[in-house]
């Protein structure tokens, strides 16, 4: 193989006049680009955008995966991947038949197809109301879920009287007096010169990232002490509800330091209780007390006779080393337990010190909160936003309260301006698939479906309250449409038998996306696209606020992706024919007009195009570095010919086959001809 990158370049240039110029330049300002790249270019009223995307292979060292990448440029500027399909997208419609039949099972998709007819300024309109009128009803919600949950005694009466206010006073007065007390306890925890001292040393902090336990199981307590530091009961109090944390409230912070000051405490009786195992005479069960029985045993060995052994002498010796060994790493080890600044006794007593109040302080502390929280009928959390809401009784000025009513107006006047927006789109899109209905009906009686009638199905189905008619990602509008195709039962043939008003004897039928063939999905989009310009690209793809700019907007180009693929004989003349017509009829407006590029593989629609353009890829022993090469030619006259004779009948293609060719480009001709008099 090559060593050569992997390359493909794409640079189609585009011819832009009103109304995409002025539509492309808004489009790029909004995606941050230079209108005056589109602007400098404007020659006769027409202007240059030239679109180039070049997908190169980065160079990997000792890897097997292929990294591609692409360099992106709108007029030799360099842009974003999704900055060039932003402004493509409403440009060139690609139609890919098989993706746009899949795409009809989504409501979505189908709907999108409609809305592409629908005026743009209608859909603004809509969309906007419905953002306007969600905001407006989560703000009203909001207000009304801070009003529920506010904090309040069980025994209060929204009733004020002069007693009620009496008392409330007394309550809010209560409260005041033991957050002074709070406030005070914080303040002469945190001022303690061990304490300061401990929160600015890393040193002492115990937690050394996993190497040993942390003293609190989860934090050290110096972390412990950050939390208690930065925590507050006024914090507490003008904390959003909704974001309120029980974990980092102020009462868990007191609760977590009175347990880090328990086990403190716990640890420091502990470790003194180690030493004493480890070096106390009097304790039985110490390491020092059986060291000196085990001397003592050695010494009762060594006073016996041992006539004349040397042996039982020098092990007797050499167990009395041993021992005096042991006796010395033990008073070592107690040494540093106990005495030793860095050691465990003194680290655990220089961290109690920073703290000089006692378990039973902190305590009582909790005790006085939690009686206070019984008193009121709250939970112990929310004794801050009780005293809040106490104060805001009193004042009289609660801000929840006062904001509701204007809430509440603000939404009624945006349900209205939504309301009447969806309807305007109901009436347009209701027109539009009467009109659609009856056109593409007329159209595929010309390929190959005289017995079959298309319906657009429009039903309201939701409210403007509903949550499917006014959240986020829910269809623009109160709406669902479906695409029914029903066919007629036939007398002879070529005429449909009247309908005898029972419609479910006289057609078979359903939706298009159930019961609809390949070939019937194929030729209706043709058929809708041929309306709509557009529709069908635009509902394979993800519907973004500004190409609904384009909604009345042809394309420039749309490219059909074998569009022709499950029609033949009659029907696919009909359909080619179809294809050449939407190059000629003028956009909604009558200002542009499409270019249609066609994929395809059947001699009919290959003929009726204005340029023929042959693809084929070449065999692999005609590349020299083993890259695939593809070689796209132009074919003209007798070349022409050849080709269509080829495809409708490949190498059987002979005299008969070229005259056939002859006579598809004739009657493309004639019917060009009759286009053009049109």
């Amino acid at each position: 193989m090559s060593s050569l990158p992997y390359r493909l370049s794409f640079y189609p240039v585009l011819k832009l006049g009103e109304p995409h110029l002025s539509a492309t330049m808004n489009l790029m300002q909004n995606n941050g680009l230079d209108p005056t790249l589109v602007s400098d270019t404007i020659k006769n009223g027409e202007a240059t955008l030239q679109l180039t995307r070049m997908i190169i292979e980065n160079e990997t060292k000792g890897k097997v995966k292929r990294q591609l990448k692409s360099i992106c440029k709108v007029n030799g500027k360099l842009v974003t991947l999704k900055t060039l399909k932003v402004v493509v997208t409403p440009l060139i419609a690609i139609v890919d038949a098989s993706a746009a039949g899949a795409a009809l099972k989504d409501p979505k998709a189908r709907m999108q197809i409609i809305d592409s007819g629908v005026k743009a300024c209608t859909l603004s309109r809509a969309q906007e109301a419905k953002k306007e009128y969600r905001k407006c009803r989560q703000h009203r919600e909001k207000i009304e879920k801070e009003l529920a949950n506010r904090v309040l005694p069980s025994s209060f009466s929204s009733e004020l009287d002069d007693s009620n206010t009496e008392m409330i006073q007394h309550w809010e007065d209560e409260i005041d007096e033991f957050e002074a007390r709070m406030n005070s306890f914080q303040d002469s925890i945190l001022s303690s010169g061990g304490t300061a001292s401990l929160l600015k040393d890393d040193e002492m902090d115990l937690d050394d990232g996993g190497e040993n336990e942390s003293m609190t199981g989860n934090d050290s307590f110096k972390d412990i002490l950050n939390r208690f530091a930065s925590s507050s009961w006024t914090s507490d109090a003008t904390k959003d509800y909704e974001v309120i944390s029980i974990n980092d409230s102020y009462y868990s912070c007191l609760l977590d330091l009175r347990d880090g000051v328990k086990r403190l405490d716990d640890q420091m009786i502990a470790a003194h209780a180690s030493c004493d195992v480890l070096s106390s005479l009097s304790t039985a069960e110490s390491v020092a007390y059986a060291l000196e029985r085990s001397r003592n045993y050695l010494y009762d060995v060594a006073n016996q006779d041992f006539n004349g052994d040397d042996t039982i002498a020098k092990a007797t010796e050499r167990s009395h080393e041993l021992v005096n060994q042991l006796e010395d790493a033990l008073n070592a080890c107690n040494k540093f337990m106990a005495d030793d600044p860095n050691g465990l006794v003194l680290t655990l007593e220089t961290i109690r010190k920073s703290i000089f109040l006692s378990v039973e302080d902190i305590d009582l502390i909790i005790a006085d909160w939690g009686a206070l929280c019984r008193k009121h009928g709250i939970n112990t959390f929310s004794l801050p936003s009780l005293q809040r809401s106490l104060q805001q009784e009193l004042d009289g000025n609660i801000e929840a309260k006062l904001e509701l009513p204007k809430a509440r107006k603000a939404e009624d006047e945006a349900l209205h301006e939504f309301i009447e927006a969806c309807e305007t789109v109901s009436e347009e899109r209701t027109v539009l698939a009467s009109k659609l209905s009856t056109s593409v009906t007329e159209r595929i009686k010309s390929l190959g479906m005289e017995g079959s009638t298309f319906l657009v199905d429009l039903q309201t189905l939701h409210k403007c309250t509903d949550p499917a008619g006014f959240s986020e990602n829910a269809i623009l509008g109160l709406d669902a449409v479906s695409f029914l195709i029903l066919h007629r039962q036939v007398a002879d043939g070529n005429r449909a038998l009247p309908l005898s008003g029972n419609t479910k004897n006289d057609e078979r039928g359903g939706k298009l996306d159930v019961v609809g063939s390949s070939g019937e999905k194929a030729r209706i989009l043709l058929a809708i696209e041929t309306d709509l310009p557009g529709s069908i690209g635009a509902c394979c793809s993800k519907p973004t606020t500004d190409v609904l700019s384009y909604s009345q907007v042809a394309p420039v180009a749309v490219v059909y992706d074998e569009i022709d693929a499950h029609v033949g004989g009659r029907a696919a003349v009909a359909l080619a024919k179809m294809l050449s017509d939407q190059t000629r009829e003028s956009s909604n407006d009558g200002s542009s007009r499409t270019q249609i590029i066609s994929i395809t593989h059947n001699p009919a629609v290959a003929a009726v195009a204005d340029h023929h353009l042959v693809i084929q890829k070449l065999p692999m022993g005609n590349s020299l570095d083993g890259r695939v090469e593809v070689l796209a030619k132009s074919v003209v006259g007798e070349g022409r010919r050849e080709e269509l004779a080829r495809m409708a009948a490949g190498d059987l293609a002979g005299d008969e086959g070229l005259r056939f060719a002859e006579a598809l480009l004739r009657e493309a001709s004639l019917h060009r001809t009759a286009r053009t008099k049109k």
